[in-house]
């Protein structure tokens, strides 16, 4: 077990070593450059947009849930996204997106 954890150790310490002693200029430090990848700003359904407006401050997000669910259609699976998105936005965050 000894001789295992000493070649463990010794193939570890190469490893971590070889780029220091061996280094590799300019070469190795324009292949380790970053990259940037631009992020599309997010975009949200036009239903979350449509959501009633009824939050006051002192109302809790459940409360606001279930009164924003109530003023959706029946049926308008959208509008029920949209709460549920916009609640676990308030849980989150502490107040009912605009």
């Amino acid at each position: 077990m000894r001789n295992a954890l000493i070649c463990a150790t010794t193939m570890l310490a190469l490893l971590l070593l070889w780029p220091v002693v061996f280094g590799g200029g300019a070469a190795s430090s324009a292949a380790a450059s970053t990259v940037t990848i631009p992020i599309p700003p997010r975009v949200y359904p036009s239903s979350l947009r449509a959501l009633p407006k009824i939050a006051p401050a002192t109302e809790s997000c459940g409360a606001t849930r279930l009164r924003a669910a109530k003023a959706c259609q029946p049926g308008n699976e959208a509008c029920t996204h949209a709460v549920a998105d916009a609640f676990d936005v308030c849980e989150a965050k502490g107040m009912w997106p605009s």
